[in-house]
This record gives structure tokens, sequence and C-alpha cells, in this order.
């Protein structure tokens, strides 16, 4: 009788580590995006090579004579019938404050498996918002495309 219990059990906790395991989009794509990117000699790209399902590390180019300020709140939006369409998730992130100094640039590494899951095949685009100091924020954006 153990035998059997401990079989059914073992077999409970595999099933559930394959679903796991394969789990994809786990959000719920939401309302068409209202965002505008603006190109204020500020560029967001994916940096070669780093691109996963489960996160990126993006580069942030400041092209400007001023200081660039942002945090590490960001947004994934999904690419659907050729329109950017919201991503119904919940995210939590800290507050701190960083700087990327006159024409320079910064990488930032994004995982963004425990808020999205990961991601399915599609294409995909990372919103941050941006300013620069004592001025207006702004939106940039990456593309990227999970094949």
């Amino acid at each position: 009788m153990k035998k059997i219990i401990l079989a059914i059990l073992l077999c409970v906790i595999i099933v559930l580590g394959i679903t796991r395991c394969d789990s994809t989009n786990t959000f719920e794509v939401g309302d068409v995006s209202d965002i505008k990117i603006s190109n204020n000699d500020v560029a967001l790209s994916v940096k070669n090579g780093t691109l996963k399902n489960t996160g990126v590390t993006l580069i942030l180019k400041n092209d400007s004579d001023k200081l660039l300020r942002y945090d590490e709140v960001y947004e994934i939006e999904m690419k659907k019938d050729n329109e950017w369409h919201k991503i119904n998730v919940e995210l939590y992130f800290s507050e701190p404050l960083w700087a990327v100094e006159r024409n320079s640039k910064e990488e930032i590494e994004l995982n963004w498996e425990y808020e999205y899951g990961k991601l399915a095949k599609g294409e995909y685009r990372i919103i941050k918002e941006v300013y620069f100091e004592n001025e207006q924020e702004f939106y940039i954006s990456a593309e990227f495309t999970i094949k």
C-alpha cells in the first residue's frame, strides 16, 4: 500500500514539474497600447546574443548632452494584428533611480519569467519611461522576436 501511495505522489510531482517547466505566456493580452515612443537622442536595443524567452540584456544609449535618468520599471507589449497590445500582469519593482551619463550607454539585464512567464513565439517590445534631469518623462522601446 505504501508503494502505491509513493508511486502516485511521485507521478503527481513529475506531472506538476513538467507542466510548470513548459508554461509560456502566463498573461492575458489586453487593449491596444496608447504609449507613444519618443526618440530624444536616446535609444533602447537588445544586446546581441542575450535574448531568451525569459529575459534579455538591453543597451540604453544616451546620445544627448544631458544626464538621462531611469528606474527599474518596464512593460512588455505584444504585437497582435499589426498593433501593439498591453499585457495584463501585475508588476512589482523597487524604485532605485539610475543615470546614464551624456554620450554614453548602459546595459540593463531583465528577467521577466516571474511576471510574464516564458514568452511564446511572437513579436514583443519592452517599454521604459526615462527622462532628462528637470524635464518631462518620455517612453523608449526595444522590439524583439521570440522564435
